[in-house]
């Protein structure tokens, strides 16, 4: 077979399968069924990339990533072994475990250090998908991914033409796609109307990434720039209708990245207004960590206020420090929270999650899943310096850049990456920033010459 025959079908696997989990992993706890279903179709195409990955040349910058992949899977893996009594016992925070056993006058069992076996098998095979889409992206040539650059966007708009249908239907809109969702809102695809607004953040800089390098000298290329003004200020609407108090703030930074994506020679030179986009990316997720949004609110009633950002974040750190270091075990959020939970105050008002991923991995991961967390974001800092400052980069690279730190930043005050949808972007953009960065090395030779080397 031809090998642009070959591309051109290993391109349309990979914008065929983001599109199917896109569309349908738009739940981390609804959805049941569609969550089943995309996870045994990743659990083939994932068998395929494990199986290519021991051929497949790869960088240091891909096995570092995917050094850190297995250990998390490992220590998942570690944490549902059954273990002796005279072993598990001894493990911070199941003292009150062990307490109740012997009051109810039953043997203490082998037991694992999850506190919650289901929650950690779920937790497991929520990683499928995402680790299916980023296995494929880097077995294949990277000519085959730059499908996503126009996936990602139509994806989103699909989910904010859903979500304005929302709006006008109201809360009895049958557009609504799983029962547990926040009614009233733009939601779209999604369940949660702040992760669709992550989802918009995250389609801009792709928006971006598909202007061309001409200058407009041509009828077709001012009709491709309207075009993409016109998707980008689209996705913008979805962030002005969405009420996500994060996605406002980052909406800003994320614009201006995207600008330099598209116009990387009109505003001076990157470094400097690289520089001032981390800048106010910092203070915007600064603000965003000590003020939450539900904290502005005067009107806020009991069982809100026990559910606002700041409470959980307390009840967490206690629950935190409590099963530190080893954990409570992936999955197991809600019965280590409601240990530390005010009697007084709980309410009808459901916590899935703390609202702060980085909390939750600390807690549920312990010592060992917060170093691989640290692991993962030097990894990200590492590449995204050196993504962004190469000399001749590609456009969808930077894309990654942006759409992934979007991610990250809001994850310090949600959980967006908790969703099939966001957590596949997130492992795209993280395998795009692996193979793709070309640096410039000048080398003292007989020629002179300069020598590309990718890394």
């Amino acid at each position: 077979m031809p090998r642009n025959a070959i591309i051109s079908i290993g391109g349309a696997v990979i914008a065929g399968v983001m599109t199917v989990f896109m569309l349908f992993g738009g739940s981390s706890s609804g959805g049941l069924m569609a969550n089943i279903a995309l996870q045994l179709i990743a659990s083939l195409l994932l068998g395929y990339g494990v199986m290519r990955l021991g051929t497949a040349p790869l960088s240091r910058s891909a096995k570092v990533l995917i050094a850190i992949v297995i250990c998390w899977i490992l220590w998942c893996a570690v944490q549902l072994v059954p273990l002796p009594p005279s072993i598990w016992t001894l493990a911070p925070g199941r003292n009150l475990l062990e307490h109740r056993l012997q009051m109810a006058g039953v043997p203490l069992p082998w037991l694992p250090l999850t506190l919650s076996v289901d929650g950690t098998i779920r937790h497991l095979t929520s990683l499928l998908p995402p680790l299916a889409i980023g296995a494929l992206i880097l077995v294949r040539p990277p000519e085959d991914s730059t499908g996503l650059r126009w996936v990602i966007p139509l994806v989103a708009l699909v989910s904010l033409m859903i979500g304005v249908g929302q709006l006008l239907g109201g809360q009895n809109s049958p557009l609504y796609l799983y029962q547990t969702t926040n009614l009233g809102m733009p939601v779209g695809l999604m369940a949660n109307a702040n992760h669709q607004a992550t989802l918009m953040l995250c389609a801009i800089p792709f928006v971006a990434s598909l202007a061309s390098g001409e200058t407009g000298r041509s009828g077709q290329s001012r009709g491709r720039e309207l075009l993409l003004v016109a998707m980008a200020a689209m996705l913008l609407m979805g962030i002005a209708i969405s009420n996500s108090y994060a996605a406002f703030i980052l909406a800003l930074p994320v614009t201006a990245a995207s600008w330099v994506i598209a116009r990387p020679r009109s505003l001076g030179p990157t470094r400097y207004i690289a520089i001032g986009i981390i800048v106010v990316m910092l203070a915007a997720l600064a603000a965003a960590l000590i003020v939450g949004p539900n904290a502005l609110d005067p009107k806020t009633s009991l069982g809100e206020i026990q559910l606002s950002r700041p409470m959980m974040y307390r009840v967490a750190a206690k629950a935190t420090l409590y099963f530190f270091p080893l954990g409570s075990g992936f999955g197991s959020f809600v019965p280590a929270f409601k240990l530390f939970e005010d009697p007084a105050q709980i309410s009808n008002v459901f916590a899935n999650h703390s609202h702060s991923d980085y909390l939750e991995l600390a807690l549920e991961g312990g010592l060992p899943g917060l170093l691989l967390v640290m692991g993962l974001l030097l990894w990200w800092c590492r590449q995204a310096v050196a993504i962004w400052f190469a000399r001749a980069p590609r456009r969808l690279d930077r894309a990654a850049v942006v759409a992934t730190a979007a991610i990250l930043a809001h994850s310090a005050v949600d959980y967006p990456a908790r969703t099939t949808m966001i957590a596949v972007v997130l492992a795209a953009g993280l395998a795009l920033m692996t193979t793709r960065v070309v640096k410039v090395e000048e080398e003292i030779a007989s020629t002179g010459g300069r020598h590309l080397k990718a890394e």
